[in-house]
């Protein structure tokens, strides 16, 4: 056999190694956190095997999503400052970081780690996520009225609402809003249009538990 074909079939194999393993130390992983087995996940995610498989970032990550599924408030605290204090990340990942655990603090209203998700994502280019976060933030944390103009004429434009998948939740975001301004009455319409535009959507639960 063709020497550089044998070295080519040997880098081949050995490459394919890592990916193998990979795939059975998240098979574990799985098996593991449908048993809320916390203990076992963070001894796999210890190991030199997933140390060498598994990036610093996912190997973190992993672990905090075994806190959100047992709702770990303590846990899911450390997890997330850990990664943000300790371990390098992307744009993609601090986008992902923010989105799994964001509205957490917004229920919680914890304004100093919203802050800190905030600056955090400032830092990507993901700036349709800050616009997001900022906006609820400044509405259902601050108090304020500064997406107010924004939000009103989105929503009065009815092939822009028609066609977003949002719409049931920027609604609530704006009644809100008219709630902060003082004007009840405006406050009730938006949020009954909220309430029954969210039905059978994502949204409605979310909007029902910061209602």
């Amino acid at each position: 056999m063709n020497a550089m074909l044998i070295v080519a079939i040997v880098i081949a194999i050995i490459g394919t190694i890592p990916v193998i393993i990979r795939k059975k130390l998240l098979k574990n992983y799985l098996t593991l956190l449908q048993n809320n087995d916390i203990k076992a996940i963070k001894d796999l995610m210890a190991t030199q095997l997933a140390k060498i498989c598994i990036p610093p970032f996912n190997r973190e990550y992993l672990l905090l999503n075994a806190y959100l599924k047992l709702k770990d408030d303590k846990q899911i605290d450390t997890q997330v400052n850990n990664i943000m204090d300790h371990v390098p990340m992307n744009s993609k990942q601090k986008s992902a970081l923010a989105k799994s655990v964001f509205y957490i603090y917004v229920d919680k209203k914890n304004a100093s780690m919203i802050d800190r998700l905030l600056e955090m994502v400032s830092t990507t280019n993901d700036h349709a996520l800050y616009r997001q976060m900022d906006m609820v933030n400044d509405t259902l944390i601050s108090g304020g009225i500064k997406y107010y103009d924004e939000l009103k004429s989105d929503l009065e434009d009815v092939e822009y609402t028609k066609n977003n998948e949002d719409t049931p939740y920027l609604e609530f975001l704006l009644s809100v809003i008219y709630k902060n301004m003082g004007n009840e009455s405006k406050s009730k319409e938006y949020k009954n249009k909220a309430l029954e535009d969210s039905k059978g959507t994502v949204y409605e639960s979310l909007i029902k538990s910061q209602n």
